[in-house]
């Protein structure tokens, strides 16, 4: 009689196949995961066209800077991008900014460059010895896009100048001249809170004992370093203008200072002074009034802000302009008298060499033509 074979075997024969087609169902999805996580990683974006520029708010979620990159047809696909920056769990580690981003990036490639600010436009910006507080604006717009009318403004607003500690209405005048790097995403505010904070840091705690030791608060330093700075160009010349400045404080004599009658033309471009001019009714003339005038004419550097912190000790009261850009210093008005003597001339023979070379142009000209 046949026997029965144990309900164990038959049982196992049973699930064997169950066993064999889970197992394939399994591998399968391990290797579609595996392509579409891959693909998530390293399929390559767009790999023609221009660079792309996106900004980055400040404070974006995961989820809207891959709606933004997908916009921008900066990722082919938001969903393979998201995949991607979940798995890595960079979700949180994105920065903010203005990106420029070139085509033909993979999803990590671009996870990386956000994260790590790679691609972050930059903008190098030099602010020069002298510049005004429009002039600054100017640059800033120009070179980056910034509003120079709110520029402007928020450098005057009283508020955001007491936030920095100025007690004097404006910032002007604390605009450090330097070479600065911004990013894509500073805002006006952004900018000029940077360029205050590098004035606070040059301007540290030695500085401002100096300053008390001189008897004068940091405002009194920063309008002399700006009729310096307005004076002359020259690093050398600069702590003889100042010492010639408090020299003439302390005899209360009329500073007299060209620059403070330029500033004081407001609205007019550089030029050479004429006679009425110095007659300007305005705080700032300094031939009118004596003693600093009640604010900076410009925004210092650091060379005229110790030259007037550390000036040079001599007794000139007078200087005039060499014609060279330099100056010639005096002592006494019988000396400065001379000395505009010996500009004038000077001048007069420039102009009078000027005049022979262009008739000489002028006949070289009128020869050839012939």
């Amino acid at each position: 009689m046949e026997q029965k074979k144990p309900y164990q075997e038959k049982g196992t024969s049973k699930r064997k196949p169950i066993f064999l087609i889970s197992a394939t169902i399994i591998a399968f999805l391990i290797v579609i995961t595996s392509i579409v996580i891959y693909r998530a990683f390293y399929s390559t974006n767009f790999p023609d066209g221009e660079n792309v520029v996106v900004t980055v708010p400040k404070g974006a979620s995961f989820s809207r800077i891959a709606d933004l990159l997908h916009e921008n047809n900066v990722v082919e696909s938001r969903f393979k991008f998201f995949i991607a920056g979940r798995i890595l769990g960079w979700e949180e580690n994105i920065q903010s900014g203005m990106f420029e981003i070139p085509p033909g990036k993979t999803n990590y490639e671009l996870l990386k460059d956000l994260r790590y600010g790679r691609l972050r436009k930059v903008f190098d910006i030099t602010i020069f010895e002298g510049f005004d507080t429009r002039r600054i604006a100017n640059v800033l717009q120009y070179r980056m896009g910034l509003d120079s009318t709110k520029v402007v403004e928020l450098a005057n607003d009283s508020t955001f100048a007491a936030e920095f500690g100025m007690q004097h209405g404006s910032l002007k005048g604390y605009l450090l001249p330097d070479r600065y790097r911004f990013f894509g995403d500073y805002t006006e505010r952004d900018v000029l809170s940077k360029i205050v904070n590098e004035f606070w840091n040059f301007y540290n705690d030695s500085l401002q004992r100096r300053t008390e030791e001189l008897g004068l608060t940091i405002h009194d330093v920063i309008i002399m370093a700006s009729i310096v700075e307005g004076e002359t160009s020259i690093d050398d010349e600069k702590p003889i203008v100042a010492g010639l400045y408090y020299n003439r404080i302390r005899r209360r004599i009329p500073l007299q200072a060209d620059a403070t009658v330029q500033y004081a033309l407001v609205d007019e471009a550089p030029r050479r002074l004429l006679y009425n001019d110095y007659r300007v009714q305005s705080p700032y003339n300094t031939y009118l009034y004596r003693g600093l005038p009640p604010g900076p004419i410009n925004n210092p550097g650091r060379n005229a802000i110790l030259a007037s912190l550390y000036p040079a000790e001599h007794s000139y009261l007078y200087m005039v302009t060499d014609g060279t850009g330099g100056h010639i210093f005096s002592e006494t008005y019988n000396q400065h008298l001379r000395a505009v003597r010996q500009f004038r001339q000077f001048r007069a023979e420039q102009e009078r060499l000027r005049l022979l070379e262009e008739e000489q142009f002028q006949r070289s000209t009128g020869s050839s033509g012939e």
